[in-house]
């Protein structure tokens, strides 16, 4: 089973995108509102994490210290991806900055398909934009796994084949993410049922 952690108080009290692409695709999931609850005191019985986008961090660093949910993600033992806040989470649990990098709306992305994340997608793609900061650099352990113009690292992947993160929106369909995306779900389900 797969564990949302859904950081955009946006889905306080409506299904967030992220579910619902989950729900469509059959993947058996269970959200945790960090918002709301802020990190489970003990291991969720899942095999698979999910952090989703949204405006803030606090609750996994507060200025350069780590808490709880810094230690909680750091140590799951499963696979992890990151979409766009998430990735920006997986980039500071090693130790590397942000920069501002304001994008908004539909933009094209080179994806690598030798990445277990996109087996089987096509090269290029239409991709959901929604953020304000970036990467500068590739984190120490990760491989650049997506490029963009505007902002240039959109994908990264931990060396171990473990842990991935995305700066696109691939469930954001509906404000045109391509459909195609949807695959990087399905993927991480395999990933996630092989590990």
């Amino acid at each position: 089973m797969i564990c949302i952690l859904v950081n955009d108080i946006d889905f306080e009290t409506v299904v967030s995108p992220v579910e619902r692409a989950l729900e469509m695709l059959g993947v058996e999931f269970r959200t945790w509102k960090t918002f709301l609850k802020g990190f489970p005191e003990e291991e969720l019985r899942c095999d698979g994490l999910i952090l989703t986008g949204g405006f803030s961090m606090s609750g996994y660093f507060k200025g350069v210290v780590p808490v709880l949910g810094a230690s909680y993600v750091k140590s799951f033992p499963g696979p992890v991806l990151g979409i766009c806040l998430g990735m920006q989470i997986l980039a500071r649990l090693s130790e590397e900055s942000l920069v501002v990098s304001r994008e908004l709306g539909v933009s094209k992305i080179r994806l690598n398909n030798s990445c277990e994340l996109f087996s089987g997608m096509k090269g290029e793609v239409e991709a959901y934009q929604r953020h304000n900061y970036g990467l500068p650099y590739v984190p120490c352990g990760y491989d650049q796994i997506a490029w963009g113009d505007a902002t240039f690292i959109q994908g990264i992947a931990s060396k171990d084949g473990t842990r991935f993160g995305v700066q696109f929106h691939p469930e954001e369909t509906a404000l045109g993410s391509e459909e195609e995306l949807m695959r990087i779900f399905s993927n991480f389900s395999r990933i996630v049922c092989s590990h």
